[in-house]
């Protein structure tokens, strides 16, 4: 169990956010399968700032009936902007039912580092500790969380000075992914950095997750049992398989894990595919949207080189079913 402000989470294994994945559909169907939650995709707070939750409403949308507990993500690198986008959030009758604002300080992409947000932040510790300060000023009560790597530059082992600043900030947990925003997503996931980072969140008296490369049982079992993890989330391994969630929670409590089949897991693609139609403007902009993502699905079946040149080509629903079973 861990507990993130008054929240209380039994099972803390949970999906991490990630841009393209972290939808209200598939973080609907990560639940069924064992993950506790899941904060939406990155949204900027200076764009709500400035347009107002509208044009941003698709990275945003929350469903807390189906979602069980529900986490907003936002990135920025201004305070301000912060303050009035959890204002508006806050003003919206669906967004308001989130249980908890996230902040986006991990993220290596350059277009979004440039701006001074994301993994930036981790090069500028006061601004990141006023962001926190006016989220948790903002979020009235709802509990703030900040999901951050080991270190900005290449070798980067581990900032305890970081995490202390965000925890003398009121933040209330703490996620660390153990590469550094050089490494993006390249080599290993470095354990005893994370572990720095978790002794000091663990010292400073706030909840820590870890995340990087925790795809089972005996992988999640060493992150938490290494880094003082009181939760773990976990981002590519649940890429087009929600199952490994399953997986996890058997697999450290003991058991047997039987993989899905084949046909478990097109059907699986399929369902995400008419769930991602239902909330899109068109089924062809859904489709199109979900190219990226059936990679992940179809990875390792036969043919799977030419199974994703085809989807990756289809419109329609009942194309993308045509494919996988003819």
């Amino acid at each position: 169990m861990a507990t993130i402000g008054k929240l209380q989470i039994d099972n803390p294994v949970c999906l991490a956010p990630m841009a393209g994945f972290s939808t209200v559909p598939y973080r609907v169907i990560c639940r069924t399968f064992g993950s506790s939650f899941a904060p939406t995709e990155l949204c900027s707070a200076r764009s709500i700032r400035y347009r107002g939750t509208g044009p941003s409403y698709q990275y945003l949308r929350i469903d807390p009936a189906r979602e069980g507990l529900c986490a907003i993500q936002l990135f920025g690198f201004d305070p301000v902007d912060f303050e009035y986008a959890i204002g508006a959030i806050l003003d919206d009758e669906l967004l308001s039912q989130t249980d908890m604002i996230d902040i986006n300080m991990g993220c290596p992409v350059p277009k979004v580092v440039k701006t001074g947000a994301g993994s930036a932040l981790m090069k500028d510790p006061e601004t990141a500790g006023k962001i926190v300060r006016a989220a948790v000023k903002s979020a009235c009560g709802k509990p703030v969380t900040v999901k951050t790597r080991i270190g900005f530059d290449k070798g980067a082992r581990g900032d305890p000075e970081f995490i202390k600043v965000l925890a003398d900030s009121g933040c209330d947990m703490i996620c660390v992914h153990g590469r550094s925003a050089a490494a993006m997503y390249s080599g290993q996931a470095d354990i005893d950095a994370v572990a720095v980072m978790g002794k000091a969140a663990k010292e400073a008296g706030v909840t820590f997750f870890a995340n990087g490369d925790i795809c089972d049982g005996a992988s999640a079992q060493l992150m938490k049992e290494k880094t003082f993890a009181d939760g773990l989330m976990v981002g590519r391994a649940a890429q087009g398989n929600p199952w490994v969630f399953e997986k996890i929670r058997s697999e450290m409590e003991g058991k047997v894990f039987t993989e899905p089949s084949l046909e478990e897991r097109k059907k699986m693609l399929i369902e995400h595919l008419k769930e991602e139609v239902e909330l899109a403007p068109s089924e062809d902009a859904a489709v199109r949207a979900m190219r990226s993502v059936f990679v992940f699905y179809v990875k390792g079946m036969p043919g799977a080189a030419g199974l994703k040149d085809r989807l990756c080509r289809a419109l329609t629903v009942a194309e993308v079913e045509d494919i996988l079973w003819n």
